[in-house]
């Protein structure tokens, strides 16, 4: 993985390994046992743990892959996966630490998969109605791999800025103990597809996650679907100091809608998201990716308010008979406000145009399981002069590329 910066600014980059071994057996009809162990290891953290000269800024990408602030050495190790399935007909209880995808907090490839520690149910009729509930009371952030106090996961990233526009100070100052996470989703035969998620983060917050689709067409080629996120303060926020405090605003909100066309074995889509302003909607990167219809690869907008942006993705499949070829392309405009405006833009970023794509090429001989893909995106700024240098590296007028190499067996 390497970021390339305009000018004299600082280049970043890092080279790493990763592996995931899991076991899960059946012991019963009724019970299944699971367990997954995850290793990372690095080959230099000389890419990582410079800083630039002028605005004394380190890497961001980089830094998701290996975290010099929890890492040492050259290798690390977690247990994410450690858990019972108890399955009754419709319902399924998970006991331990798992793995478990929702919108606003979801299991990412690496370094570590943002696991989860506590309680999960999920209900599943063979018609429509569907349920889901947890009970979270420790996670194991992607950034150190370790199971920690929720408030304490909060933080680890040590992106972005307060309110005052002073750095992350939220690490170890946030004061959460446990989530309960609910669902209630319906499927219609129609094609209709709605949910409804509740986030209850302790003294934090809550929020509510709504979204709608509809398949259309004879063969159900086109696909349209809508979101609305609100989020309410709980408590002091994480914190009853000011200064320290992760959620301030008193309520935030966002919707979004897309249109997907399947085209072949290809697939052309449309995304629209607007988060309002005068408020931060707070979606911890610690726990997985945005739940946004416009979400590219290294961008990001929660904590970011007045926001508007919209996306553009391509994506098509091609499957021979001795390779398999994935390719996908975006371009996203994200209209931000000011970078210098602490209080509505988090990261510090201006507005700009994001134009990515990726090819992985996966063979189906001698080497199945084997995988190679190529990322490349670069993001220009769009309407606006920025002379800051610190409003700049990394996240505006850069060249950044990951190349991955896999093997699943």
């Amino acid at each position: 993985m390497q970021t390339s910066n305009k000018g004299s600014l600082e280049d970043f980059s890092i080279l790493a390994s990763y592996g995931s071994v899991g076991y899960h057996i059946q012991l019963r009809d009724w019970l299944k046992f699971g367990v997954s162990g995850n290793g990372l290891v690095h080959y230099g953290t000389g890419g990582v743990d410079k800083r630039d000269q002028t605005t004394g800024s380190g890497p961001i990408y980089e830094a998701n892959l290996w975290n010099s602030r929890f890492m040492a050495g050259s290798a690390e190790f977690s247990l994410p996966e450690f858990y019972l399935d108890f399955k009754f007909d419709s319902h399924l209880i998970r006991l331990g630490r798992f793995v478990e995808d929702s919108p606003l907090i979801n299991g990412e490839g690496w370094p570590f998969p943002n696991a989860l520690k506590g309680l999960w149910y999920k209900y599943q009729s063979v018609e429509g109605f569907n349920a889901e509930a947890g009970f979270i009371d420790r996670i194991s952030s992607r950034f150190t791999g370790e199971f920690d106090n929720v408030g304490n996961t909060i933080g680890t990233g040590g992106l972005g800025v307060g309110t005052n526009g002073s750095g992350s100070q939220y690490w170890n100052d946030t004061n959460s103990n446990f989530i309960v996470i609910s669902k209630l989703g319906y499927r219609f035969s129609g094609g209709l597809d709605l949910s409804l998620w509740n986030y209850y983060t302790d003294n934090i917050s809550n929020t509510v996650f709504t979204e709608a689709k509809f398949d259309l067409g004879t063969d159900k080629d086109w696909h349209i679907s809508s979101q609305f996120i609100y989020q309410t303060k709980v408590g002091d926020g994480g914190n009853d100091s000011a200064i320290l405090q992760y959620k301030q605003d008193e309520s935030a909100s966002s919707f979004g809608f897309m249109v997907k066309k399947d085209i072949s074995k290809s697939a052309l889509s449309v995304a629209f998201t607007r988060i309002g302003d005068g408020s931060r909607l707070l979606l911890p990167r610690e726990w997985g990716k945005e739940p946004f219809y416009t979400f590219q690869r290294r961008t990001r907008v929660e904590g970011i308010s007045d926001v508007t942006a919209v996306t553009v993705k391509w994506e098509t499949s091609h499957d021979k008979e001795n390779y398999k070829l994935n390719m996908f392309s975006s371009l996203g405009y994200h209209s931000l406000p000011d970078p210098a405006d602490a209080a509505k833009n988090k990261y510090q970023v201006p507005s700009t145009a994001h134009l990515d794509g990726s090819i992985k090429y996966s063979p189906k001989n001698k080497l199945r399981g084997f995988s190679a893909e190529l990322y490349v995106a670069g993001r220009f700024l769009a309407g606006e002069t920025v002379s800051n240098p610190a409003y700049l590296i990394n996240r505006a007028d850069f060249f950044h590329s990951d190349l991955i190499l896999s093997y699943i067996f």
